[in-house]
């Protein structure tokens, strides 16, 4: 793990669907069929017909932004355990988290204000975790591609105003930020033990909530692809 340590890692299709939890943090859940699609490169369009840059983008507003933080505390306080505070803690120990995820994104081309930027960063945290592998910038612009036709192609989408995108955008910010900070808490310590087993959370989670296996997959110039 090099000092850029923990970037995004999720390259899926999205689409909005019930909170977890009664006012939880609302969930992003994939389309299976478009993901399949895109790792097996059947997703792909001529040039002239994929997604503009613009298509995942959203103006960001302070509303937005709070309503997400809150969403994201309340639906961490009904895992009710020590865990879940230590996470809400470090997601938003950091005065302003969208900075703070900027920071540890920047290197990789990704900023705030797009919802394919933030689930590509996504992807390729978790990538990361559960391979112990480092991306480069080309892949994670390749892999923020590949997530915006992705979500552009889910249904649900288009149902989004940009408070929406925000409040999602948002809230998948303040998780990447938790799991990066236990991430890079265990690689600082050298503590193998429990950077193992956030690697199988990871791994654990890609599976059973998007069907993909992260240990299948090879980040190249092109984005994922499956090994």
């Amino acid at each position: 793990m090099t000092p850029r340590l923990v970037r995004l890692l999720i390259l899926v299709p999205l689409t909005l669907a019930a909170p977890a939890g009664a006012q939880g943090l609302p969930a992003l859940l994939p389309d299976s069929r478009v993901i399949s699609d895109v790792l097996d490169g059947r997703g792909g369009a001529p040039e002239a017909v994929l997604p503009r840059a613009s298509a995942t983008a959203y103006r960001a507003s302070s509303e937005a932004g709070a309503d997400a933080r809150r969403a994201y505390a309340e639906w961490m306080s009904l895992l009710g355990s020590a865990e879940s505070g230590r996470r809400v803690a470090a997601a938003l120990g950091d005065r302003d988290p969208v900075r703070g995820w900027a920071r540890i994104v920047g290197d990789d081309g990704l900023h705030p204000g797009d919802m394919a930027d933030v689930v590509a960063g996504y992807w390729l945290l978790n990538w990361t975790i559960a391979n112990g592998a480092d991306s480069s910038r080309e892949g994670a612009e390749a892999v923020r591609r590949q997530v915006r036709q992705m979500i552009v192609a889910s249904p649900g989408f288009d149902r989004l105003d940009e408070a929406e995108r925000q409040r999602l955008s948002e809230a998948l910010m303040l998780e990447f930020l938790a799991e990066h900070a236990a991430y890079a808490d265990a690689v600082a310590r050298g503590d193998r033990a429990a950077a193992d087993r956030l690697a199988e959370a990871a791994v654990a989670r890609f599976r059973a909530q998007l069907g993909v296996d992260l240990r299948a997959l090879r980040l190249t110039d092109e984005g994922f692809v499956r090994s």
